[in-house]
């Protein structure tokens, strides 16, 4: 009986993926946003932010988007919940961390992190920041490509992780502000929608970059009130036209 238990136990650790272990997009939503406790996290979200969106939107609360269905409601509510819950040090998020990390560098390499704190890395977008550049790099290569070259030049590049969680950062105010749920109806999917608006952010950061040399971009902190000036044009006062997941290009 003991050499039973102990081969059940030796292959119960086999079958535990390490840190170095690679993740796609399915399996690190599917643990993060499905298979996740996120009940704590979920208790202290805040679902609605119509401070920047239009004036009628926020005067009358009747003519404001809902999400039609408890499933997309849900879906949002995990999103924001994930948010909140920042890097810690578990196989599952050093997988998931280190799979972008490869998708940039195509190196076996661990990521370089700021602190001794992981949690510090992803301020502000939490675990949701990687899962969606995670998603950028699975969906969209080429473009994801285009876009970490550019912040690499030494004349007129750009800190990528950083405006990566910038705009993961502007899809929670498009979500709180109502922009995301037209196209999240009718896609009948908060969670690609959310992810096609953050790869549109970054879309406009690439236009913004050549159209300006790199100029708008080299300060993240005057890059990221770009985007946010767009990001209310774009979508807190127009939430129709929002880009939708068949809107964005695979590549540029």
């Amino acid at each position: 009986m003991a050499a039973i238990s102990g081969e059940a136990e030796l292959e119960e650790e086999v079958n535990v993926p390490d840190a170095r272990a690679h993740i796609e997009y399915e399996e690190a939503a599917a643990a993060l946003l499905d298979g996740a406790e996120l009940a704590p996290q979920l208790e202290g979200i805040v679902r609605e932010d119509w401070s920047s969106s239009s004036f009628w939107l926020r005067l009358l609360p009747a003519l404001r988007p809902r999400l039609r269905s408890a499933e997309l409601r849900q879906q949002r509510d995990r999103l924001l919940a994930l948010a909140r819950v920042p890097m810690d040090g578990s196989a599952l998020h050093e997988r998931v961390v280190g799979a972008c990390y490869r998708a940039l560098t195509h190196t076996v390499a661990a990521p370089p992190r700021y602190g001794t704190d992981p949690a510090t890395d992803l301020r502000g977008a939490g675990m949701l920041a990687p899962l969606q550049l995670l998603h950028f790099a699975e969906r969209r290569p080429e473009l994801l490509a285009t876009l970490y070259a550019a912040s690499l030049r030494e004349s007129n590049g750009f800190p990528f992780m950083v405006v990566s969680i910038n705009m993961t950062q502007l899809v929670l105010l498009a979500l709180r502000a109502g922009a995301l749920m037209v196209p999240a109806n009718r896609a009948g999917s908060v969670y690609e929608v959310a992810h096609s608006y953050y790869e549109a952010c970054f879309l406009h950061l690439y236009v913004l970059w050549r159209e300006t040399q790199g100029a708008s971009v080299r300060k993240p902190n005057a890059l990221l009130a770009a985007l946010r000036s767009w990001d209310a044009r774009r979508g807190g006062s127009r939430p129709q036209r929002v880009v939708s997941c068949s809107d964005m290009p695979h590549h540029h």
